[in-house]
């Protein structure tokens, strides 16, 4: 079984994301979210979104 992700590790892990997502775009996605700035969002918003990622990887058994 997977270890339990805590909210610290969850939440750097959402604001590399993030920062990621903007930074670098890949996807284009930024066009979709013109205002979005990675500084704005708190440590609990960006667990969550580190939380979900997670999640998501598991649920597509990629981690």
């Amino acid at each position: 079984m997977p270890e339990e992700l805590d909210d610290t590790t969850a939440a750097q892990a959402g604001h590399a994301l993030l920062r990621w997502v903007v930074d670098v775009d890949p996807a284009g996605v930024t066009r979709l979210v013109p205002d979005l700035d990675p500084r704005s969002i708190d440590d609990a918003r960006a667990a969550r979104i580190g939380h979900l990622l997670v999640d998501l990887l598991q649920q597509i058994d990629v981690a």
